[in-house]
């Protein structure tokens, strides 16, 4: 009796099949392995953005906190974080501008000036103004508002839960309700503190209140120490600028006991 041949089909679908499972197990692998930052996003862009900067079960408590988000990796091991205004339509490259040399816009000027006061604030930090989007740690755009939001921070991080990149949405209003260019300024002092690591306060009278109305345009000297926690690995170690090892904020937490 003759050995039964086997269609040369069948190998094929067996090998088919084979892959089929190892793919499968392979995405399961990868689902079950996001990084605590992946998860609990409402942005439907990217599942690395973050912008729940809620104090949550904290909003209760007798303490005064601001809440600790996360920390800047190694953007932020030179000391420096660049930032960009977007202007639709603007396709210059230029490396960098000085602040003397840009256009003089009440809304440009109001989160310069932001910036400028976070510069002189924190200690071991500096903002640098570039016009590619491509050298740019920060980009901050203007939208005119469709809701009652004021602005709004997303900040990208890496595999390992670090901020790589962070986006700025500040919504102006139309005429006769449209933030004056103080409330701006406010409200991008406010956007940076989300942008270099920091969530809301659970009190009034503080930058990082929930609200604008609630809040105050100062930066004080809670909101700034909180700053230092959030990127405690490196701007609690400025002296150290190569043996420097990244690592998440110490507290989720810091609280103002003095705010002023």
């Amino acid at each position: 009796m003759s050995a039964k041949t086997i269609n040369p089909q069948f190998y094929l679908g067996v090998a088919f099949a084979t892959l089929s499972i190892v793919a499968l197990v392979l995405l399961l692998v990868l689902v079950s392995g996001k990084t605590i930052s992946d998860l609990g996003t409402s942005d439907s862009d990217s599942d690395r953005y973050f912008n729940d900067y809620d104090m949550n079960s904290w909003q209760g408590s007798s303490k005064n906190l601001i809440k600790i988000c996360c920390t800047w990796g190694e953007e932020l091991a030179d000391g420096e974080l660049t930032f960009m205004i977007r202007d639709e339509g603007d396709d210059t490259n230029q490396e960098s501008v000085n602040y003397e040399d840009m256009d003089s816009s009440t809304s440009n000027n109001a989160v310069r000036n932001a910036a400028k006061e976070w510069d002189q604030k924190i200690n071991g930090l500096n903002f640098r103004e570039v016009q590619n989007r491509y050298d740019a740690d920060i980009e901050i755009s203007f939208r005119e508002s469709g809701g009652e939001a004021a602005g709004l921070t997303r900040n990208l991080f890496d595999r390992f839960g670090l901020i790589t990149k962070s986006f700025i949405t500040i919504y102006d209003r139309e005429f006769p309700f449209g933030f004056s260019e103080d409330q701006i300024e406010q409200i991008a002092k406010h956007e940076i503190g989300h942008a270099l690591g920091l969530g809301h306060a659970n009190f009034n009278d503080s930058l990082m209140s929930t609200h604008v109305h609630y809040g105050t345009s100062s930066i004080s000297t809670c909101e700034t120490q909180a700053v230092y926690e959030a990127n405690h690995w490196k701007l609690n170690h400025i002296d150290d600028s190569i043996n420097y090892r990244i690592y998440q904020p110490n507290s989720n937490y810091l609280e103002c006991k003095n705010n002023a």
